[in-house]
């Protein structure tokens, strides 16, 4: 960013250079200390309109939270299909609805996925392409 300002404010120094020589009065100390004046004044209004424009800048949007479908009404369903190498596949509502669900979905640590035919429990929530299932936990059912 300095170069980008300094040319400028150099510019601006060196043109106005000139118009001390038309005062008959002017000395060196007061043509140098002119110069640095104007040199300094550039300076500070580049630096200004540089945090002007770090402040107008947009910002990334965060992305948009998942909504819930139902209000801590846990699911349960059984794994339909998990394919381990792509990290994603789809649980079978007990009502018979197929919710696409994802790994890291799936709560636990380490290598997580699910076994065909698993029992599991879960939430739903409304994802980008349709329902998915989130915070997935295998479960023993008697």
């Amino acid at each position: 960013m300095i170069r980008t300002t300094f040319a400028p404010t150099l510019a601006i120094a060196l043109l106005s250079t000139p118009f001390f020589f038309l005062n008959q009065q002017t000395t060196p100390v007061s043509l140098i200390l002119s110069v640095v004046i104007v040199f300094v004044a550039s300076l500070l209004s580049a630096n200004a309109s540089l945090a002007r424009s770090k402040v107008n800048k947009p910002t990334r949007k965060p992305a948009k939270p998942r909504r819930k479908v139902a209000d801590n009404n846990r699911e349960q369903g059984r794994v339909k299909w998990f394919n381990t190498s792509k990290g994603f596949g789809f649980i079978t509502r007990d009502n018979g609805e197929d919710v696409f669900v994802h790994f890291r979905a799936i709560r636990g640590e380490g290598h997580r996925s699910l076994r065909d035919g698993q029992p599991v429990e879960f939430d739903v929530s409304q994802g980008d392409k349709g329902l998915q299932a989130s915070d997935v936990v295998a479960i023993q059912r008697h």
